[in-house]
């Protein structure tokens, strides 16, 4: 089994994958320390929280970093209050999140378990990797990029014992229409995507923000809410992602009693309860995320986008 024939396999259900050596690791860390001078604590503290760059022992000899990326559409439920329904949209990675990372580690093991190899997932910057292994290209708005795909897909990565090959790696990579192209800079209710760099700022991405439990900032207005987790201004606008801007994968609607206990908060414990709420989550893919996501993060969210009618 060559690092080839596993792209190729790949390749064969629709995604896309490259191979680079697992000794990439430490190009990967260094361009996130070049990049701590230009970050905010706050920010650098979550970027951090979900990376690990120690190959996990599941691997005894890894030697390569294998980065995936499935297209996925984005999902959309439609919400009831006072009577009127409003249709919100979920991003792409955040539904289904777990279960297509999981499919992915098991594709790559049903192609690599009867060589003898193994394979077990990473937590990397996984954008970073896509754009670094030659694979994506980052726009602007510090999106990854696939050939052929645009934004909307998920990304995964896994490290394994196969032998990498041919070394795909290019560092950080542009895409090109990006030196004159500003639509995502303009239209950015946030200024996160400043003139001063092509860095983002992520203490004032809307993504970031809308993602953490703790209230909004008093700058942010009511308005700019426009997803029930995340932002999908950016890419809306942006003429790489034209032919897949309006593609729905999912989607799931409450009536005006499940809006209500949804923009109330629930937990574990409620759904329990009302079994029409973890079917229609569940179909979502939504039910993976803990109390926390589901009962605070969501539903303040929620409330915006509905005090925002």
């Amino acid at each position: 089994m060559t690092s080839r024939e596993i792209v190729g396999s790949l390749q064969d259900r629709g995604w896309r994958a490259a191979v680079v050596p697992v000794g990439r690791l430490s190009d990967l860390r260094a361009e996130i320390d070049s990049r701590r001078a230009q970050v905010t604590p706050a920010v650098m503290k979550v970027v951090e929280r979900n990376l690990d760059f120690t190959p996990p022992a599941a691997v005894r000899t890894p030697r390569s970093l294998i980065v995936v990326a499935v297209p996925h559409d984005c999902a959309r439920v439609t919400v009831v209050a006072d009577g009127e329904e409003l249709a919100v949209p979920i991003p792409t990675a955040y539904c289904h999140h777990d279960d297509m990372q999981a499919a992915v580690a098991a594709a790559l093991t049903a192609n690599l378990a009867p060589a003898g190899l193994s394979v077990a997932p990473m937590r990397l910057p996984k954008k970073l990797l896509a754009v670094c292994a030659g694979m994506a290209r980052y726009g602007r708005n510090n999106i990854a990029y696939v050939d052929g795909y645009g934004s909307f897909v998920e990304l995964a990565v896994c490290v394994s014992d196969l032998a990498p090959g041919v070394d795909s790696w290019t560092g950080p990579r542009e895409l090109p229409r990006c030196s004159t192209c500003q639509a995502c800079r303009r239209a950015c209710p946030t200024g996160a995507i400043g003139e001063d760099r092509f860095l983002l700022h992520g203490e004032r991405c809307l993504t970031l923000l809308n993602e953490s439990p703790r209230p909004f900032p008093r700058w942010i207005d009511p308005a700019w809410h426009n997803c029930l987790v995340g932002c999908l201004v950016c890419q809306r606008v942006c003429p790489e992602d034209h032919d897949g801007r309006d593609e729905i994968a999912e989607t799931a609607a409450f009536d005006e009693r499940e809006t209500a206990l949804l923009a109330a908060g629930v937990d574990h414990g409620l759904l329990e309860r009302e079994p029409r709420l973890p079917d229609k989550l569940g179909d979502l893919g939504l039910l993976g995320y803990d109390d926390e996501f589901l009962g605070v993060t969501l539903a303040r969210n929620l409330r915006a986008l509905l005090g925002a009618r």
